[in-house]
């Protein structure tokens, strides 16, 4: 994770949201698999929350992409808060061994 960000928040209406594409606990494990390290993305800031694209791998291998913003006020201030999650195309799967070599 960037330097300025301190963990991961997943509101509930966005588990529910993410089922349909993936685990929550593979969002978590993305994010902090220090085996094969997620490339973070800095994108267009929603506001003044900074927002990031999420590239990486869970545990099971798969290849997932996870779009979200660093939010900005206590108490959840520095927390990454994935908006969605979804399995990564062939070219972005193909960026991101390019990029994590």
């Amino acid at each position: 994770m960037p330097p300025k960000i301190n963990g991961c928040y997943i509101p509930p209406d966005r588990v529910r949201h993410f089922a349909k594409r993936a685990l929550p606990e593979e969002v978590y494990e993305v994010l902090e698999n220090e085996d094969d390290p997620a490339l973070w993305i800095r994108t267009k800031a929603l506001g003044n929350s900074p927002a990031y694209l999420v590239y990486g791998r869970t545990l099971a291998g798969r290849f997932l992409i996870i779009p979200g913003i660093v939010l900005l006020e206590p108490p959840l201030k520095n927390l990454f808060m994935p908006v969605t999650v979804r399995e990564m195309t062939r070219t972005e799967r193909q960026y991101y061994l390019r990029q994590n070599r």
